[in-house]
């Protein structure tokens, strides 16, 4: 999602460079992009705004008009000629047409002050900040107060405006030393002669900018690794589940919508469809790679296990060279397997598209309790600072796109929440008591199976102190004596145990239990406060609050099993 915003009054002579240099881009993005849908969120106002939408629409890039007010009122911003251009562009089939509502802007219906249009042109800018993973701008590099201007926009996306700092003082451009990896927004910037204005700006070659202080940006004359990382991170993650649908090797995905309780009324469907369609995608991807992971994990367990078997069988019962050549084959083939597989990342694959898809879960259930605007995801992400680590950072861009368009549109709350309760809360609520007990039960038995491994160890020293040398003596049959026997009996256990540990705590066994037990807290304390309150208002903020709760648990547990992957076989 690449928002728009530009000067209206541009130079005519400029006119032709601007439109090459939007061209260039739009093409540079869609080579690091071949398998994801590229859009453009464009405000349509005169100028830049139309130039952007009628050059992206030529590449074949869909565009999305997002009026800050309805089309007959917006109307008034157009002379007749550029008004009947804006509309032609409307009725095209690439252009999804939104309009802001006026309400949430503080307008109401009828001729408006220009203090109200300006309210209106601000929340248009609020929505491109909150929609857009990258901002296009064609801006002349001057600070103004306008409100909802391109100045306006370019600088409270980058975090040098805010409500509360709202200085015009002149923007110093510093060149980036380094790479800005830790600017959570980039623009790019295409330099632009306004009409009437001198031709300095057409000096500037585009460029990336990344805030760096109250009156500073950062230039960046190439596209940021951090950047181009993230959009190979998504086309892949778009591509792979084109491929693995396209194979037969994904399982239908799980639908959200589907496991609504049937109502009389639910918010626009295109609102739910969005995150529904996305949080389908992230599970089955999710589903798919945990299924991998776990095996290469079995297998080296069981590698494992057969190392430490040969081992004892030679030391112990019989001196084989054969023994030696299956130790020897076991310990090469694992670190094979380990060597070839390992660029693959089939467990980090499996915790970010889990991550993501426990983001889009939250999401959509807020959203359909209207909820989902007073949470911020990408807010709880950078703090969990799961964005640091390989592979994550790009979930943003595709939280980007299920953004609601117009998030002054909300359903009936009281409703609308308690649907929420019954699909959402209930249901997990059942699905963490299953899963703790479940992991409970197993870890009562490894448990149990450990303290009789300690007790079957100390009898067998006993009986090794005791009778060691009778123990000796007692042929077993091969001219195995019975002693070396049970010096085996417990080195077998003791490496059963030892592999099973090692096989739990590769999978993270501990640190999922403890994952399941805490989200089954939050749950059931959200459960339980919903039964006290009767107040709509009331009931959607402890539904944000398990929405934060519960997303920080899912990024705590990915942050913990990572490192997983990144280890080689402890055989």
């Amino acid at each position: 999602m690449v928002g728009v915003s530009g000067h209206r009054d541009l130079d005519p002579d400029d006119i032709t460079r601007l439109r090459e240099a939007v061209t260039d881009f739009v093409q540079q993005l869609k080579q690091h992009l071949p398998d994801t849908e590229l859009r453009l969120i464009v405000g349509m106002a005169e100028g830049a705004d139309l130039l952007v939408a009628e050059t992206a629409l030529g590449l074949g890039v869909p565009v999305e008009a997002v009026l800050p007010m309805p089309l007959e009122q917006y109307a008034a911003d157009f002379d007749e000629k550029t008004l009947a251009h804006l509309q032609q562009l409307l009725r095209r089939p690439e252009v999804r047409c939104v309009e802001l509502s006026a309400s949430a802007a503080g307008a109401v219906s009828g001729p408006h002050t220009r203090e109200q249009r300006d309210a209106m042109y601000a929340n248009l800018t609020d929505t491109l900040i909150r929609r857009s993973s990258l901002l296009l701008a064609l801006w002349d590099g001057r600070t103004s107060h306008l409100p909802g201007g391109t100045a306006d926009t370019v600088l409270r996306y980058l975090g040098v405006r805010t409500d509360q700092y709202r200085d015009s003082v002149a923007i110093e451009f510093v060149a980036a030393n380094e790479e800005p990896e830790n600017a959570p927004r980039l623009v790019y910037w295409t330099p632009t002669v306004r009409s009437g204005a001198s031709g300095e700006a057409a000096m500037r070659p585009p460029c990336y900018l990344a805030g760096a202080g109250d009156r500073v940006l950062q230039l960046e004359r190439t596209i940021p690794e951090r950047l181009r990382r993230q959009l190979a991170e998504l086309n892949s993650y778009n591509l792979e589940y084109q491929q693995l649908s396209a194979g037969g090797r994904l399982r239908a995905p799980e639908s959200l919508m589907a496991s609504l309780p049937a109502r009389p009324a639910l918010p626009p469907s295109a609102m739910l469809e969005d995150i529904d369609a996305q949080y389908g995608k992230a599970d089955a991807l999710a589903v798919y790679y945990q299924r991998r992971s776990d095996r290469l994990f079995d297998l080296f367990a069981f590698m494992a296990f057969a190392m430490g078997v040969a081992y004892l069988i030679y030391e112990k019962l019989t001196e084989s060279r054969a023994l030696l050549i299956a130790y020897l084959m076991t310990l090469l083939t694992s670190l094979a397997v380990y060597y070839v597989l390992q660029g693959k990342r089939w467990f980090g694959k499996h915790l970010t598209y889990r991550a993501l898809a426990e983001t889009l879960r939250a999401r959509f259930y807020l959203r359909l309790a209207g909820a989902d605007q007073r949470m911020d995801a990408a807010e709880v992400l950078a703090l969990s600072g799961i964005e640091r680590f390989r592979g994550f950072s790009w979930i943003g861009f595709v939280l980007k796109g299920i953004e609601a368009a117009d998030d002054s549109l909300a359903p009936d709350l009281d409703s609308e929440t308690r649907g929420v309760e019954e699909a959402w809360i209930e249901g997990q609520f059942r699905y963490f008591t299953r899963k703790v007990a479940r992991l409970e039960r197993a870890s009562r038995r490894v448990k149990h199976l450990r303290h009789f491994l300690f007790v079957a160890i100390l009898v067998v020293i006993s009986l090794l102190f005791a009778f060691g040398e009778q123990l000796h003596r007692i042929d077993m049959g091969l001219g195995i004596p019975l002693k070396n026997i049970l010096t085996f009996s417990m080195g077998f256990m003791a490496v059963l145990l030892g592999v099973w540990e090692l096989h739990q705590d590769k999978m993270a066994t501990r640190e999922l239990l403890w994952q399941y037990r805490n989200q089954l807290s939050h749950f059931a304390h959200a459960k339980l406060q919903l039964t006290r309150m009767s107040s709509p208002a009331r009931r959607n903020e402890v539904l944000v609050e398990l929405g934060k709760d519960s997303l920080m648990e899912s990024y705590l547990w990915a942050i913990h099993r990572y490192h997983r992957e990144h280890e080689p076989p402890a055989a």
